[in-house]
């Protein structure tokens, strides 16, 4: 299952502070069990500035669960950045068990859709998954990890983002520490 947060961020002086907190909450995230890996993106051409966060977790009961709550999951641990969000969506996902990596150099194509897409050259390369749970602002989404110079046509509710944090991943010893401590 993948979880996706899509940020539009319009306050570019309180954006440092906010990277600064988003880095250390993804730490935060990986040591609850269930979530397994994570990644930020910066969409290109956007102003203001426009984000995706990636995570592959076990299920969506990952959201209830004791290890969630205890970090204070669930947007209140970023609360003071909710006044420079102009958009924040959180969708669940299902058709795919883990999200893509996206390395340096790399860029992931997302194109979201009210019906499972795949009509043209690119979007038949995609990978889709259908939301199941949260915001679900978009029936169908697909992405398509792309290489540097890989060239895409523009496409109707697509965004290119290139990765702004390497793919981070929960160590097996982490998930085995943060059980046992439960």
């Amino acid at each position: 299952m993948i979880y996706m947060v899509d940020h539009v961020f319009d306050d570019p002086a309180a954006e440092p502070a906010w990277h600064a907190w988003y880095a250390g909450y993804l730490q935060k995230l990986l040591s609850v069990p269930g979530i397994h890996s994570a990644q930020r993106f910066k969409a290109t051409d956007c102003t203001p500035s426009r984000y995706l966060a990636m995570y592959s977790i076990e299920s969506e009961d990952v959201y209830a669960s004791q290890g969630y709550r205890n970090i204070g999951g669930g947007g209140s641990q970023s609360a003071r950045f909710h006044p420079a969000y102009r958009l924040w969506t959180r969708n669940l996902f299902e058709g795919a068990d883990r999200a893509p990596v996206v390395r340096d150099g790399q860029r992931v194509l997302v194109i979201d859709r009210g019906e499972r897409g795949g009509n043209g050259a690119i979007e038949s390369r995609a990978t889709w998954v259908s939301a199941v749970g949260l915001h679900m602002t978009t029936k169908f989404r697909g992405f398509i990890v792309l290489d540097k110079d890989e060239e895409t046509p523009p496409l109707p509710g697509s965004f290119v983002y290139t990765p702004f944090t390497p793919p981070l991943s929960a160590s097996i010893s982490e998930r085995t520490d943060s059980r046992s401590s439960s």
